[in-house]
């Protein structure tokens, strides 16, 4: 009976959400991402349609239009990239929330676990020479 209450207060101890949890995250982070992506799209294809008619009336020559959709697509390039950047720390602070490990933090563990296998093997080296 004692342990299937160890058991369950296992259970009850783990944070929840876990590796679903984790998932569902990146869904919903995914699916904003793309929303966002879409609109600017969406929102640069208006802003082209608007030059258009302006200059249909005459209101605006071809060359106008040329820069002026050369600067709306700079503007835009620029804006993008600056809520990659936003995106890219917010969701590094959310994963870090949820204690999954950065890149860096794999690549120094896997660092020292090389250098690790190295001694073994040199010690394992070295007791065979003694033998």
């Amino acid at each position: 009976m004692a342990k299937k209450e160890r058991k369950t207060r296992k259970k009850e101890a783990q944070p929840k959400g876990g590796k679903k949890g984790r998932q569902e995250f990146y869904n919903l982070t995914r699916r904003v991402l793309l929303a966002g992506v879409g609109a600017a799209a969406l929102a640069y294809d208006e802003v082209g349609a608007f030059v258009d008619r302006l200059v249909e009336r005459g209101e605006l020559a071809q060359e106008q239009a040329r820069e002026l959709l050369q600067e709306v697509r700079e503007r835009r390039e620029g804006r993008l990239q600056e809520m990659g950047e936003q995106v890219r720390e917010r969701l590094g602070q959310a994963l870090e929330s949820f204690d999954v490990p950065r890149r860096a933090d794999l690549e120094a563990l896997q660092q020292r676990l090389d250098q690790l296998t190295e001694r073994v093997g040199a010690l394992l080296q070295q007791k065979e020479t003694q033998d």
